[in-house]
């Protein structure tokens, strides 16, 4: 029974934090929301900082997982690229809360190389880079793609999936043509035309 009432306090939060913001969220309102009293709020967390803590770390280990289970061994480097692409626009559309709250809280704490948001972001940098490397290179290597110079072209990328989540964060649920603009966008920046 305590394990359900502190996954309602974190869920409570997540909501709490994505719509309002860290600052503009007390621990009273979310022990009010959760159906807990504040005492038991403070038994299982420190305070709000512990709560937005655990929150960001549990979004962290849960995409980590799912780039990690995406196909490694599909037929193309563009076939990875693409459900990449994918995976990012299910997340924003199904876990709106877990993007919102990253976007309304995080920026602003960047700057802070010891706060939860500065490591889980460099974490996040360097989990997809490596992917997009990895994508490009092998790419290139086996002639699927002419992409040069690849370090840019994964900024160029990352950019392209940052815009993409963002207008599906921001934008109406019933979007349904970014996942296919983004993928032939790089599909056309990637795979070299054989009319050139």
């Amino acid at each position: 029974m305590a394990k359900n009432k502190k996954g309602k306090i974190v869920a409570t939060s997540t909501k709490l934090f994505a719509t309002q913001g860290f600052d503009n969220t007390t621990t009273l309102q979310i022990a009010k929301e959760s159906g807990v009293t504040e005492p038991l709020l403070y038994y299982h967390f420190k305070g709000k900082e512990e709560i937005f803590t655990d929150i960001i770390k549990r979004i962290f280990d849960e995409y980590s997982t799912l780039i990690k289970s995406l196909p490694q061994n599909p037929a193309t480097q563009f076939e990875k690229i693409s459900n990449l692409i994918r995976l990012h626009i299910n997340i924003a559309e199904n876990r709106p809360n877990d993007g919102r709250l990253i976007l309304a809280n995080c920026p602003s704490k960047l700057k802070n190389d010891t706060h939860i948001c500065h490591e889980v972001m460099q974490q996040q940098h360097d989990l997809i880079t490596g992917y997009l490397r990895e994508c490009l290179e092998t790419g290139n290597a086996n002639g699927e793609f002419d992409a040069h110079p690849v370090e840019e072209l994964i900024i160029v990328i990352l950019c392209l999936l940052n815009g993409v989540i963002r207008k599906k964060l921001l934008g109406r649920k019933t979007d349904s043509s970014y996942e296919y603009t983004a993928i032939d966008f790089c599909r056309r920046a990637l795979i070299p035309n054989p009319n050139k």
